[in-house]
């Protein structure tokens, strides 16, 4: 089957932010409900536009590590606990 996509391509570039969001919650340098940096100031940091900072964070925040708040900000969201059946 063919893929439009070779292996070695390398990922998209919100893919990176993603990946490198992520790893900043994991490492504790976000912790649960600390503010992250802007879109524009993300957008300065990464020098990617910004549609790409915003569909990480669109997907970030659908896959539960962020919460966006409009006008406020966008924040670490709590770990999730598992639900323990009774």
């Amino acid at each position: 089957m063919y893929s439009s996509r070779s292996r070695s391509a390398p990922a998209p570039f919100y893919e990176t932010v993603k990946q490198d969001i992520c790893k900043k919650i994991a490492d504790g340098v976000w912790q649960p409900h600390d503010r992250i940096p802007s879109e524009a100031e993300l957008v300065a940091q990464y020098g990617f536009s910004r549609m790409t900072i915003n569909r990480a964070l669109r997907e970030l925040t659908d896959e539960g590590w962020l919460v966006r708040l409009q006008g406020v900000g966008t924040f670490v969201a709590e770990p999730k606990r598992p639900v323990r059946a009774v």
